[in-house]
């Protein structure tokens, strides 16, 4: 039992943390987000950690941007609804958190509009990650709006999708809170 947790601890600090791959494409110089989008800073609720599968609900933003944690999610696209206190933690690692809601803006997606919407989104994330940026896009039901953009502290939340607006929070985000040193 011990050594099966052992090698789940070195597979996911190896794959899910790439400690030796220099070769991730990290946002460097933080641009300075448009004043254009209305980006939202948040206090910081801390970095405590919390159990898998325990649940904290005073989040001080929906989604949320910082506060207690539990373990990280995988970066990349995930087509069901993950624990946010989860997203929380890759929030600390440094990672922006693409969320969408296909029932939110001022009227719900059809099914053919969403299935677009999870394309447009899935093809802007899908070869940031496969270049090593920490991004994580997931489904969350529990905000008004369509799409919102998460780093620590930081929330954009807008209706329509826009490349433009979502790789300028990359640029500006990704990497930018990074207390572990996750993107070295």
């Amino acid at each position: 039992m011990g050594a099966a947790i052992l090698i789940f601890v070195l597979f996911v600090w190896l794959f899910v943390f790439r400690p030796f791959d220099n070769s991730a494409k990290h946002s460097e110089n933080h641009p300075p987000y448009p004043a254009d989008y209305a980006v939202q800073m948040f206090e910081d609720q801390g970095r405590a950690h919390i159990a898998a599968g325990e649940v904290f609900t005073d989040y001080n933003s929906r989604p949320p941007t910082s506060g207690p944690h539990g373990p990280a999610l995988s970066w990349g696209i995930h087509n069901t609804p993950v624990p946010v206190e989860s997203a929380v933690h890759n929030l600390e690692h440094g990672g922006v958190v693409i969320w969408y809601n296909c029932d939110g803006g001022p009227q719900p997606l059809d099914e053919a509009a969403c299935d677009q919407l999870l394309r447009d989104l899935s093809d802007l994330v899908e070869p940031r990650v496969d270049d090593g940026m920490y991004i994580v896009l997931a489904p969350y039901t529990m905000m008004e709006n369509r799409i919102a953009l998460t780093a620590w502290q930081y929330l954009d939340a807008f209706d329509e999708f826009d490349q433009p607006r979502i790789e300028a929070f990359i640029a500006s985000f990704e990497c930018k809170f990074d207390p572990e040193n996750a993107c070295r």
